[in-house]
């Protein structure tokens, strides 16, 4: 069983890792910021559901496995907020 430190370690590096790929990815500015809006209106709606589904293609576009039990519990909601939040920091540190 993964412990919460090794969880948050997890997500954080993920969304580093996404958003270089999208950044790598001709309109990948574009389209990193209007897919990390999207989860946190999702979020903010309280939709968490769709949230982890946008969450899901993200990691897919950028060809990483998704780990589902990462996101069981819960606590799904604190773990998507947790990825859109560093998915935005990593893109602001990113984009001049």
């Amino acid at each position: 069983m993964e412990t919460t430190a090794k969880r948050y370690e997890m997500v954080i590096s993920n969304a580093s890792e996404i958003s270089q790929v999208l950044l790598d990815m001709e309109g990948g500015n574009y389209i990193l910021t209007l897919l990390g809006e999207l989860v946190q209106e999702l979020l903010d709606e309280g939709n968490t559901s769709d949230a982890a589904s946008v969450v899901r293609k993200i990691y897919e576009a950028a060809e990483i496995p998704f780990e589902q039990s990462s996101l069981d519990g819960d606590s799904n909601a604190a773990w998507i907020f947790l990825f859109s939040d560093a998915l935005r920091d990593t893109l602001e540190d990113a984009v001049p």
